[in-house]
């Protein structure tokens, strides 16, 4: 039997330094900052990027290429000359009339546009960590991402408005009794769980989509699938990426998923041992033990505010990473 060649998968990590000087001056000096979500929590450094680098090359070294978005920093450990890493600056990609942003949903936004960027990629963000050994078919099955659709009623949060401009575009193109009529077995596969699929039959009846489920966690996209939103909603993501910080009217790249599940363009896949963990001085030391024990295959980490003593959590976090990946990866000077 012939094998299955596998396709080529990158990953894509933005990442900036929020104590730099330069960037903390830059960004001050933007206008429109006293008036969107600037909070100090967003920006801070946890200390846990080579942790990520390590999981990657320990849990998932058949990448392709490692895509690293930056405002212009670099960390001073990191080795730029790996063979597998491309350093993507923001003027590498993005359109210089969005210029300079400090904006997320910007950056994300345009990722498509990066040079040799591969059609299958799995965008991370800094906080978002593989745990346990994952093949390519953990992100992408028959050339489509791995996913959960579930439908849910958003949460008040500080992004609720980025997700109900999203819904907004997203029922003006589909019926959500016609999605789930089309691809009703990927909507409502068993491998989802009792919990997830009573959520979505609950608000089903619905005519429109109140809300889709957010994992946040490491998200495998198509490059086409951008493209195909730049054509469909190219003012109005036009309208977001002129927005040098976030503002209330944004758009994110949830939108591009949300659009890719209701095209059904995906492989249903449940998400039981993932999790999402808020870091507080309450629970740092459960996260720590679920690192350690490698409780979860993927790990998203929130920051929270109430946080007192910083540098203390921030110790016994980097602890549990060390014990987990004591050994320096090869994109480590």
């Amino acid at each position: 039997m012939e094998k299955r060649k596998t396709q080529a998968i990158d990953f894509v990590i933005p990442w900036v330094d929020g104590a730099d000087p330069a960037w903390r001056q830059a960004f001050a000096s933007t206008p429109g900052t006293g008036h969107t979500d600037t909070s100090e929590i967003r920006y801070r450094d946890w200390q846990t990027l080579r942790y990520w680098f390590r999981s990657i090359e320990r849990f998932a070294p058949w990448v392709r290429r490692i895509h690293f978005i930056t405002w212009g920093h670099l960390p001073e450990w990191l080795d730029t000359t790996h063979p597998k890493l491309h350093i993507v600056n923001h003027r590498d990609y993005i359109p210089p009339e969005y210029l300079p942003t400090f904006n997320s949903n910007v950056i994300e936004l345009n990722i498509a546009r990066i040079e040799g960027l591969s059609e299958h990629f799995v965008l991370f963000n800094d906080d978002t960590f593989l745990c346990r050994p994952h093949t390519p078919e953990s992100f992408f099955r028959n050339g489509l991402p791995c996913d959960m659709a579930r439908l849910s009623v958003p949460q008040p949060s500080s992004v609720g408005h980025i997700i109900y401009n999203n819904l907004e575009l997203i029922n003006g193109t589909h019926r959500q009794r016609e999605v789930l009529r089309r691809h009703f077995g990927k909507w409502f596969s068993l491998r989802y769980g009792f919990g997830n699929l009573l959520k979505s039959l609950t608000l089903a009846p619905w005519s429109f989509f109140t809300g889709i489920f957010d994992p946040h966690m490491p998200q495998p996209y198509r490059r086409s699938a951008f493209d195909r939103a730049w054509q469909l909603w190219g003012p109005q993501l036009d309208a977001t990426c002129r927005h040098a910080v976030r503002d209330l009217t944004d758009l994110s790249e949830w939108l591009v998923r949300y659009d890719t599940l209701c095209r059904g363009e995906f492989h249903p896949q449940g998400l039981r041992e993932c999790r999402l963990m808020t870091l507080t001085e309450e629970t740092i030391d459960p996260i720590c033990e679920t690192i350690r024990s490698q409780k979860c295959r993927m790990l998203c980490l929130n920051d929270h505010e109430s946080i007192r003593d910083f540098e203390g959590v921030c110790r016994k976090l980097c602890a549990a990473f060390e014990a987990l990946l004591p050994e320096k990866s090869s994109y480590e000077r």
